[in-house]
């Protein structure tokens, strides 16, 4: 009990921020999306091989819209938001050559913690059943022409608003070739040493009815890293989609502890490889027989990944998932850092610790089962006991014994706005062990 003293948890009313996504929430629409998804597939293809100069098209001519449509937003953010493409010569192992790619770009620059960045992107680019063919026909309409839109949708309705943190809108180049534009990206972006705090990809996000024929609209499956232990930061940021999703009427988020679906990878994997809480929203069941497929002709009617196959409600629902959880995490102040949590030898209570958050007007300590998948308990502490000495804070939770649970901290702001949760690090008890003790 060193340093630490009980705390009195407190309960507060609906928070400011709660009417501020509300109000943003509201804002989406389902017709920008379907034009956005709708103006992509029409370029025929985007495949990384398809012209550059057609102006009607081609990768090139997606490259430019994407550009003019983000370009569009500027005016209203009042010149914080800027639009670059960003280029890059890379090795295509599975095309077996180099290749250019361009990764569109828009940054919401914060206003008082801009080193603080959160991404949300989709991937632009498309194959159909060959993957080297950039000839022929890739609408790539659901895949990704969706999570592309959501972007961009997410772009227009936060660009006139205000954030400490900055935010990156990004269309990203050659998803369907390896990953090549994200990892690109995320090797850019820690390179330049800035706070990344998370990575949303919406890829695969525009549809409900499965292969089966069964409609499944009223939730979005969330997939998470976690390399080691019981927790991740990517699981953080899950958990913080899943609370999002309180602000989205008629969605919930299904928290899959797996990096991605069996055996397969998102623009999100470079990210997470190198630290950064990632997550990937895909829809409830995907229809392969859709998807990289050529175009062709069912029943007289054409069959692939065609926008007329698209939910495009269901879509404009992910798009409200994620302005609201982007609202949230950009307004909040910084999660905590360095914390440590240990059990008490007197009781069965948890001693949690951590770094006092410059900004924050208090604090909530979360914990759940190490069963459970998603937080089930929090306590919010206004006058946590502050050790001056090294300016941490430090509470006690009555009755939680840590053998059995996680706990984690986040931050909150004075407008009720909370960062993503930081967990304490969990000891190995194997590490370097002798066998058999």
């Amino acid at each position: 009990m060193i340093g630490l003293a009980l705390c009195v948890a407190l309960s507060y009313p609906q928070e400011p921020i709660e009417t501020a996504i509300a109000e943003a929430v509201a804002a989406v629409e389902v017709a920008e999306l379907r034009g956005t998804v709708e103006t992509l597939a029409g370029f025929g293809t985007r495949h990384v091989l398809s012209s550059t100069d057609d102006p009607a098209r081609g990768t090139g001519a997606a490259r430019r819209y994407l550009r003019a449509r983000f370009e569009s937003f500027v005016a209203a953010s009042g010149g914080r938001l800027t639009v670059a493409p960003e280029r890059y010569e890379v090795a295509a192992s599975r095309l077996g050559l180099d290749v250019e790619l361009v990764n569109i770009v828009a940054m919401l620059r914060g206003t008082s913690d801009a080193n603080r960045i959160y991404v949300v992107g989709g991937h632009y680019d498309s194959r159909n059943g060959d993957g080297a063919d950039g000839m022929h026909d890739a609408p790539g309409a659901n895949d990704d022409a969706s999570g592309t839109a959501v972007a961009v949708e997410v772009c227009r309705v936060l660009a006139a608003r205000e954030f400490p943190a900055t935010i990156l809108f990004v269309a990203y180049d050659g998803e369907e070739q390896g990953l090549l534009g994200s990892t690109e990206h995320a090797k850019s972006l820690v390179a330049d040493d800035v706070i990344l705090d998370g990575m949303i990809t919406n890829d695969i996000v525009g549809n409900t009815r499965g292969m089966d024929g069964v409609e499944r609209g009223g939730y979005v499956r969330c997939f998470s890293y976690s390399p080691r232990g019981n927790d991740s930061v990517g699981r953080s940021l899950a958990r913080a989609a899943s609370r999002a999703a309180r602000m989205v009427d008629g969605l919930d988020v299904k928290l899959v502890l797996r990096g991605d679906r069996y055996g397969r990878g998102g623009d999100h994997r470079p990210f997470a490889q190198r630290g950064v809480p990632a997550i990937r929203l895909t829809e409830p069941r995907e229809d392969y027989s859709r998807q990289h497929q050529d175009v062709t002709e069912r029943d007289g009617e054409p069959y692939a990944d065609l926008p007329e196959f698209m939910d495009f409600d269901y879509l404009a629902q992910v798009a409200r998932l994620n302005v609201a959880l982007l609202l949230e995490l950009a307004s909040a102040p910084r999660a905590p850092s360095r914390v440590q949590a240990s059990g008490a030898r007197d009781a069965y209570d948890t001693l949690v610790r951590w770094n006092e958050v410059e900004g924050a007007d208090r604090y909530e300590v979360v914990w759940r089962d190490t069963t459970a998948a998603d937080w089930e308990h929090a306590k919010v502490f206004a006058e946590a006991a502050m050790d001056r000495s090294d300016a941490t804070c430090g509470v006690r939770l009555v009755g939680v014994c840590l053998d059995d649970v996680v706990v984690g901290v986040r931050s909150v702001g004075k407008d009720g706005s909370r960062s993503r949760v930081q967990t304490p690090p969990e000891p190995d008890a194997m590490a370097n062990r002798p066998v058999g003790r």
